[in-house]
């Protein structure tokens, strides 16, 4: 058994032939176009996991942090196929 904390430790063990992994695509996604890795299970899997932005909602957003949400929506908007990507302003009205 190998125990780390990292997702990129988890990775450069799969590498090595030491065993199963179950880490973010992202983290993977160039290994498994090269090949270097290869899905296991592909049409079982892992139930999502939500991602939380927490921030001050009674004060006003820095453009930085509005900017970093936007993205963080889009992208794991993206990743999991949402066309209800909301803005900041959006999540805001909903809390």
């Amino acid at each position: 058994m190998v125990s780390v904390n990292g997702a990129e430790s988890l990775v450069a063990a799969a590498r090595l032939g030491l065993g199963l992994i179950q880490v973010p695509r992202y983290h993977v996604e160039d290994d498994l176009k090269r090949g270097t890795l290869v899905a296991v299970l592909p049409d079982c899997p892992p139930s999502p996991t939500p991602v939380s932005l927490l921030y001050p909602r009674h004060r006003q957003l820095s453009p930085r942090v509005r900017v970093f949400i936007d993205y963080v929506m889009r992208a794991f908007g993206a990743a999991r196929g949402s066309d209800r990507e909301r803005s900041p302003a959006d999540v805001a009205r909903t809390r």
